[in-house]
């Protein structure tokens, strides 16, 4: 292993913008700490009835419907079809934006047949917001369509291969099943259905896009029913924070948060026109369709067109929201405290217990560090969550005179950490121990695959890269790199487009401890400098120093190896089509660059919700009937991959959102001094992956500064069993701040008090530290608590600098505490905000894109110009 570099420091610049999310209640326990309780299957339903009825007052009455009451079928077939069918879902109260598991028995597999749109037996599942599961007009609360081409997206119905959501009337008339089930949303809004007319074509978009798409829905349009009968699939519920259209656990003027469904449509063997005789309204018979009761080698049709008998086969099952309000009382001033996404969940999980045993009411506003290091200094926040300490080149743009008049103490509030979440499967198997070294997680920061850099679907030209750039693998699964650490080749995961996906532009403490760990292996360190790996893979040239000879475009103002940096770049400035003039003669001028084709997810938090969906919006192919504004036509993602189809997404996030949705973690190898050979790569170094052991030995193996009290690893000197990116977060208080009055001080100090009390316990309820964290060692919580009893013992505002800068918090003995004012506490939050150092802005979400250009996005790189690394927006798609 080589020891940690000491890079020259970059010049900071605040960052105009901080990464926004909504955050949900921690749920399904994964990797980290024990299988929380209650995660057992809380719902199973049986499809023929006889269900508990709390249960079976939900359920359409399928005995009635499709048999004669004495386990004969009625003439319909699907009384056969599912009779057998039992439904489970392994959690269905306390619910956020999480993943639960559905699982299903009691069907036939499913069957393929060899011409498009043609499939029988599968299952189809979406949530519902209606107030009555079997009221007439049940099926216009669900969300359910997004695969539909006529959402506006031609592109994303050819994505499925099997035809799930349609009508037919022969070949070039597909209808679509939302015209006859328009969708409704809890605001009372409704799709409107539109006709185009593009160059002659004639083309109607249903307006589900108004709603959702392949990337905000939830719904599982296809799940393959297995040779045994049994069925298995992850669903993200979303609470109304993810989808506001739906409006799950939005409380009501009761105080009761708004229930929703899940509702789970099987399609098995048998026509699914509703009565004998009629005219074939939801399938024709040159399709596959078949009259009444008949068997049919496709199930066409939607499962909401109420016009189609397979809504009546529908299972329902009950979803209640964690009830994110809390206990505090609404009227007052909040204390708001700022910092690192990383505590989002255990501060969701935190803030009831706070509520209830204390009376004071928290909001935690995400933002970078930089950011936050700098609302502390200008007062304000009164505690910012960071994980490296404030000093002259971490506070933004704050004046460096309020570092030196600052007393800044520190207090270490979770052990947490940084991980590479991902999903990899094929038809036969997921994969559920995949390696990264340091110099391959360098290639996909650094566009070095082939695919990462912009080209037109209808025109794959590279003649131009190959000159400048001839040795590069094709994506990451075709690296030998990856295939000789005995990870899966390219030809059992597909698609390659779009693999790793990052959060972006804003900084984040935990991601500049990701380059720093990139920046301490001999083999990511000569890769970043332009050397070949050994099988001659070279760094993508725009990513290369000004300095050096090779570097394309310019090349960057520091060197990626040396130089700090806490955010995700994106410095390949190619745009597809190469030419302006095509780009206006075909595509409207509209062109791809690089943040058009992999563009970044708002937080780490968000970046879990998308590679748990398989979501790259890889964005290169012309869709000319999308409708934007008052025209037609604009670059389109790719949809989502499918769980039944061959899938490979990873990218960087926290280990808590990892443990909600449920995702597996990369183990990562250990850095080393010396570069390998391809014969060693995969024997020459330890790969750990994130765990409670593996996190805890890295907190015990930490480094502690002696002058302010944090702990960083040594990547030196980091032992085996410790995963690399695990970080101690801890809450900074400027002791001299003359915005802490005796209120203020109190109610931080019992904050403290809770994180290394109550919320330092291991559980899944709601005041414990939820999985994805490792509770404070004996060292930390005296730490902790020698800040707090500084809090509550002020002393006169002192002058004076430790290292870097900042005065840190002598020990002290406590002192008697004064009661301070009694507010009446609010209602407590967690939100994201976008806030400059200097005031705060509401927290509303704000796409990625709208931030561009000319702002300091980077706070990594602060002051540089930031066009060549968030990409020239002129002439490029928006």
């Amino acid at each position: 292993m080589t020891a940690n570099p000491r890079p020259r420091r970059l010049a900071r610049a605040l960052c105009a913008a901080a990464a926004l999310s909504a955050i949900g209640i921690a749920g399904l326990s994964a990797p980290l700490g024990a299988q929380a309780a209650g995660d057992e299957p809380a719902a199973t339903v049986k499809w023929a009835g006889g269900n508990d009825a709390s249960v079976q007052q939900h359920q359409v009455d399928h005995a009635g419907l499709l048999s004669d009451g004495k386990g004969n079928d009625a003439g319909s077939g699907h009384w056969d079809d599912f009779k057998n069918l039992e439904v489970s879902v392994s959690k269905t109260t306390n619910l956020g934006d999480e993943a639960v598991t559905v699982t299903a028995s009691g069907m036939a597999g499913t069957k393929y047949q060899d011409w498009p749109g043609s499939a029988s037996n599968y299952l189809q599942i979406f949530q519902c917001w209606g107030p009555d599961p079997l009221a007439a007009d049940f099926a216009e609360t669900c969300q359910f369509g997004a695969w539909s081409s006529n959402t506006g997206n031609t592109k994303a119905g050819a994505a499925m291969g099997v035809l799930v959501g349609w009508a037919a009337s022969g070949r070039d008339s597909l209808v679509d099943v939302a015209a006859n089930t328009p969708f409704r949303a809890v605001t009372g809004e409704q799709n409107v259905r539109t006709e185009l007319d593009i160059g002659g074509s004639k083309a109607w978009v249903n307006g589900l896009l108004s709603f959702f798409d392949t990337s905000t829905s939830n719904e599982q349009p296809f799940v393959a029913v297995s040779a045994e009968g049994t069925a298995s699939v992850k669903i993200e519920t979303q609470s109304a924070a993810a989808q506001p259209y739906l409006g799950c656990g939005r409380p009501k003027p009761s105080g009761v948060g708004s229930r929703c469904w899940l509702v789970v449509v099987p399609r098995g063997t048998h026509s699914g026109e509703l009565t004998a005789g009629q005219d074939l309204k939801c399938a024709t018979a040159g399709w596959g369709g078949r009259p009444f009761g008949e068997t049919t080698a496709s199930q066409l049709g939607g499962p909401v067109d109420q016009n189609c008998s397979y809504w009546q086969d529908r299972i329902t099952v009950p979803l209640d929201f964690a009830d994110t309000s809390s206990s505090c009382a609404a009227g007052a001033a909040e204390m708001r405290v700022v910092g690192s996404e990383l505590l989002s969940n255990a501060m969701s999980s935190w803030q009831p217990g706070l509520c209830s045993s204390s009376g004071n009411a928290y909001t935690l506003t995400t933002g970078s560090g930089d950011v936050t290091r700098n609302q502390l200094l200008t007062g304000v926040a009164k505690l910012s969550v960071v994980a490296n300490p404030l000093t002259a080149t971490s506070i933004g743009s704050a004046d460096p005179a309020l570092l030196q008049a600052a007393k800044i103490g520190y207090a270490p509030v979770a052990n947490t950490g940084l991980v590479i979440g991902y999903v990899a499967d094929d038809t036969t198997q997921s994969y559920t121990t995949l390696k990264l070294t340091p110099r391959l997680l360098a290639k996909s920061l650094t566009q070095s695959y082939d695919m990462d850099i912009p080209w037109v679907a209808a025109q794959y030209d590279r003649t131009d890269v190959d000159r400048y750039w001839p040795h590069r693998a094709s994506s990451l699964p075709h690296d030998p790199e990856w295939i000789a650490l005995g990870n899966p080749a390219q030809q059992g995961l597909s698609p390659s487009r779009g693999v790793f996906v990052v959060s972006g532009p804003q900084g984040e403490d935990t991601v500049r401890l990701l380059w720093q760990y990139i920046q301490s292996d001999a083999d990511a360190v000569a890769f970043l400098k332009g050397d070949a790996d050994p099988w001659g893979n070279t760094i993508n040239p725009y990513y290369l120093p000004a300095t050096n000879p090779t570097a394309k475009g310019g090349g960057l103002p520091f060197d990626l190896a040396t130089q700090p940096i806490d955010s995700f770049l994106k410095a390949d400035q190619t745009l597809a089509p190469g030419s302006a003039a095509e780009a206006d003669e075909k595509y409207r001028g509209q062109r791809i660059d690089s943040l058009t084709m992999e563009p970044y997810s708002s937080s780490l938090a968000a970046n879990a919700s998308r590679v748990f969906r398989t979501d790259p919006r890889y964005t290169q192919e012309w869709d000319p009937f999308k409708p934007v504004g008052t025209s037609n036509g604009a670059w389109v993602a790719y949809s989502p991959q499918l769980a039944s189809r061959s899938r490979l997404t990873l990218g960087p996030m926290d280990a808590a959102s990892a443990d909600r949705y449920g995702l597996s973690s990369m183990q990562l190898g250990l850095p080393l001094a010396t570069t390998t050979a391809q014969a060693d790569t995969a024997t020459a170094r330890a790969f750990v992956g994130p765990s409670d052991a593996s996190m805890s030995a890295a907190v015990s193996a930490m480094t502690v500064d002696p002058a302010t009290g944090i702990g960083r690893p040594d990547f030196s000197a980091l032992p085996v069993d410790a995963y690399p990116l695990t970080a101690t977060l801890y809450a900074a208080v400027n002791l001299n701040s003359t915005t802490l009055d005796g209120a203020s001080r109190e109610k931080l100090a019992v904050l403290l008090d809770y994180s290394a009390g109550p919320g330092n316990l291991r559980g899944a309820a709601a005041g414990q530290l939820p999985p994805g964290y490792v509770p404070l060692t004996a060292t930390q919580i005296a730490a902790t608590a020698q800040l707090a009893t500084a809090l509550r013992t002020p002393a006169q505002p002192e002058q004076g600098t430790a290292p870097g800068g900042a005065k840190t918090t002598p020990a002290g003995a406590p002192a008697a505490v004064t009661s301070p004012p009694q507010n009446p506490p609010t209602q407590t939050t967690v939100s994201a905000n976008g806030a400059p150092a200097t005031a705060d802005t509401a927290s509303t979400a704000i796409p990625v894109q709208s931030l561009l250009p000319g702002a300091s996005l980077l706070t990594g790189i602060g002051g540089l110009a930031a066009a060549p690394f968030l990409l020239r927006r002129k002439g490029a798609a928006g």
